[in-house]
């Protein structure tokens, strides 16, 4: 089992890419195409992390741990988990977790998303207690997987084009949706 702070986690992904490999499944290769480029990805995220909601209002939340239930391999992910680390980071009373979704099936089965597996969920833990959760995407991407999935399978444009245009998204949102999002449903499980 791997448990990881937010440093250990991008050695590790690293690692992976460096080795040509992946969690999950080592030897697929759509996994480790993904895994590859999901770290440039999220390079790119953590190294231009920027305040979308003012630091201060994050500056509230003390003495809480953000569990982060994630892949190398997940799109969302690559987004999202640099954009949470940064916050954890810069947060000298939260600390972070990261925790592989396939190697935590008894945890990962208490968020699923329309019953299924979406990752990165976020949960917010204060003294031992899961006070709440936010994930696996902001809605407006969430709006656009439902959409995607909804088309009949002969009018799907393929996974890879799928993606791209999610990509796109998330480079047109810059991590407002994502920082938002994550925000109020941590100001939710806060007063909850």
């Amino acid at each position: 089992m791997h448990n990881f702070t937010y440093d250990a986690f991008k050695a590790f992904f690293q690692k992976l890419v460096d080795e040509g490999s992946t969690t999950s499944n080592p030897n697929d290769e759509f996994l480790i195409k993904y895994t590859k480029l999901n770290w440039s990805r999220f390079k790119r995220v953590d190294k231009k992390f920027e305040w979308k909601v003012p630091k201060d209002r994050f500056e509230a939340f003390e003495n809480y741990k953000l569990l982060v239930i994630t892949e190398p391999w997940c799109g969302d992910a690559a987004q999202i988990v640099p954009v949470v680390g940064q916050i954890a980071e810069r947060l000298p009373k939260v600390d972070i977790e990261i925790v592989l979704r396939d190697e935590q099936e008894a945890l990962m089965n208490r968020y699923l998303t329309n019953g299924g597996k979406a990752i990165p969920i976020i949960v917010f833990v204060k003294e031992g207690v899961e006070k709440g959760y936010w994930g696996p995407r902001p809605v407006e991407a969430q709006k656009l997987v439902e959409a995607y999935k909804a088309l009949p399978e002969e009018k799907r444009p393929s996974f890879g084009e799928f993606a791209e245009e999610l990509q796109k998204w998330y480079n047109n949102d810059a991590t407002v949706q994502i920082q938002t999002e994550f925000y109020e449903a941590w100001k939710r499980a806060d007063i909850g």
